[in-house]
């Protein structure tokens, strides 16, 4: 059995490892053997509820205690590179929650700590598990869209995850704001589709001391350019638009496994039909199209534990992420004010005075 040690008992561990972690310890695929937080009530709370799972306070003397098959590092992400790259030296595979880290530096250290252990470094990006845009990316990759593509991208709410600590609004844990939060995601499902991002220009809100609660990029890619918008402030008209000389779809974020198609007689619903192995058994066994997030990630954690058990491929490997990191990187360095147009003439000034970059607005 495939052993398990969650490095951090934040959030969304509680929201999501946990539940679907005890689902499959229950069903024999995995024996989570260690839960580390430095927060002894919340890590030992976490801890009780697997059978045999310890807490330890730190990292170091939890790989002192013993070797595990898999470390899933779900600490604040400005942690995840010291950790992810201790538990690489011990000997575990890495499942590494999303952003994979806080700067390129990191990702390229993180990705040299796999190669020189010869184990596998993945990240979490759920929504690799979304059906709509599996089919949706064979459509790029076939040409049935045609050529000259474009799209728009937006995803928008007010912010409400339940934090176990205030790590995400402070620059220097977490990296920024709506950008490395919603637009990682965003990021890895356009390079899914795509191919490698090109940041062209990047405005954002956030002021000096700050993260960002906007965020939009210009961007390139080998098969298309568009714009992005994330937001943890407005709904925005979630959804991602692509349009090409040979054809039109939408992706509604709600809708993962369907997706909407342009056809002569009008907009038409197609059921997406990209599955996903739902149990560990080696060959056939049952397959899934997830129809909401919790199956996504206990899909996403299957796929891990078959990586490890068979050698499956695993959807983003730490170099795929890297892609993803260089992007976000490029996006803070040239981050421009955002335009406010609803604030007025002064009011936009001072805005801009207090941007985090100092930066001027073209």
């Amino acid at each position: 059995m495939i052993e398990g040690l969650l490095i951090g008992a934040g959030a969304v561990v509680e929201e999501h490892y946990r539940p679907q972690l005890r689902r499959l310890e229950k069903l024999g695929a995995i024996k989570v053997a260690g839960v580390v937080d430095p927060d002894e009530t919340r890590g030992r709370r976490i801890a009780a509820e697997f059978k045999q799972a310890r807490h330890f306070s730190d990292v170091g003397e939890a790989l002192s205690a013993g070797s595990y098959d898999l470390a899933m590092v779900t600490s604040p992400a400005g942690l995840h590179a010291d950790h992810a790259v201790a538990a690489l030296e011990s000997g575990s595979n890495v499942l590494c929650e999303k952003p994979m880290t806080t700067t390129m530096a990191d990702a390229d250290r993180m990705n040299a700590a796999a190669d020189r252990a010869g184990r596998v470094l993945g990240v979490a990006y759920t929504r690799r598990f979304y059906s709509s845009f599996a089919d949706v990316a064979k459509l790029v990759a076939d040409g049935d869209l045609g050529d000259d593509l474009q799209f728009t991208y937006r995803e928008g709410g007010t912010y409400g995850w339940p934090v176990a600590t205030d790590a995400a609004f402070r620059r220097e844990k977490s990296g920024g704001g709506a950008l490395f939060d919603k637009g990682v995601h965003v990021l890895d499902k356009l390079s899914w589709v795509f191919g490698e991002p090109v940041v062209e220009r990047a405005f954002d809100d956030s002021l000096v001391g700050g993260v960002e609660t906007n965020s939009i990029l210009q961007l390139a890619f080998p098969r298309a350019r568009g714009t992005m918008h994330v937001s943890w402030e407005y709904a925005l008209n979630n959804g991602l638009r692509i349009w090409g000389s040979a054809g039109e779809v939408w992706l509604d974020l709600d809708e993962i496994r369907t997706y909407r198609r342009k056809t002569p007689e009008g907009w038409m619903l197609v059921p997406a039909k990209t599955d996903w192995p739902a149990d560990m058994e080696r060959s056939g066994g049952k397959r899934v199209r997830p129809v909401n997030y919790n199956v996504c990630f206990e899909v996403q954690l299957i796929a891990m534990l078959r990586c490890i058990a068979y050698g499956e491929p695993f959807p983003v490997t730490g170099v795929q992420a890297a892609g993803v990191q260089a992007a976000m990187e490029k996006a803070y360095e040239i981050a421009e004010p955002m335009d406010c147009p609803w604030l007025s003439d002064a009011e936009q000034a001072a805005a801009r005075a207090k941007h985090w970059k100092g930066s001027q607005v073209v």
